[in-house]
């Protein structure tokens, strides 16, 4: 049996839950899905410097696809666009692969091949996908790094800049059942859409939520306009910057 959900947190149009994913699922009105779920590659991270991984250093969900699988399911008719490994079986349905470009190698990788990992597969699936269509399948963009001074609050997070192209494809409103520290919701608040977000590890629902609450406070002080009073406008009709 999957527990429900443990905390809700409505942050101007974003709704954050935490949760195991699939307690909330039937609740859900989204339109889209744009996520890093956990790959099924057993991923165990290596660095012994990142404090909030020390713990466990395992991912929930990561020993196989079926948790990925099950929540992509549900939402097969709709637009996903889903982050992913080659060492793992593609979701089933997709349609196309999109290419991470991260620029510089970030991981060590096998030492024993001369070539550093360097990208990330990320599958499109479903259908309804809005925007102009571009070019290429490849998208150009530096990951965060770990030992930055402003660096990785997760160590799968993913780069703000590249979920705001990925979004921006999709209609309505945005579901990331595997949230992490809400980069995808970040990136919703940037470009005024709506955003519903599930975590189930507590220490990164509560980044969530700081992340995204600022980044709505961010844009409330953007979209501050002071209109001139009546005296004001005359003045600078007279002056003639009006």
């Amino acid at each position: 049996m999957i527990t429900p959900y443990f905390r809700r947190e409505t942050i101007g149009n974003c709704t954050l839950y935490l949760a195991d994913c699939r307690s909330v699922l039937p609740d859900v009105e989204i339109d889209a899905v744009v996520t890093d779920p956990p790959f099924g590659i057993g991923y165990r991270s290596n660095y012994a410097t990142d404090e909030l991984w020390k713990a466990g250093r395992r991912i929930a969900g990561d020993e196989c696809t079926a948790l990925r699988d099950q929540v992509l399911a549900y939402f097969a008719t709709k637009p996903c666009l889903v982050f992913g490994s080659w060492k793992a079986a593609r979701p089933a349905g997709t349609r196309q692969i999109l290419i991470w470009d991260k620029g510089g190698a970030l991981g060590m990788g096998a030492l024993d091949i001369p070539w550093k990992p360097d990208h990330e597969e990320i599958y499109v699936l479903g259908k309804g996908f809005i925007g102009r269509r571009d070019s290429g399948s490849v998208l150009k963009c530096p990951p965060v790094q770990s030992m930055a001074k402003n660096g990785r609050l997760h160590p799968n997070q993913k780069p703000v800049r590249l979920l705001r192209e990925l979004v921006r494809k999709v209609p309505g409103t945005v579901f990331d059942p595997f949230m992490g520290v809400g980069s995808t919701g970040v990136a919703c608040v940037e470009l005024g859409r709506p955003f519903v977000g599930v975590e189930v590890e507590e220490r990164f629902f509560d980044i969530a939520c700081e992340r995204i609450r600022e980044a709505s406070r961010q844009g409330d002080l953007l979209n501050e306009i002071v209109e001139p009073t009546a005296d004001e406008g005359d003045e600078l009709a007279k002056s003639g910057a009006a």
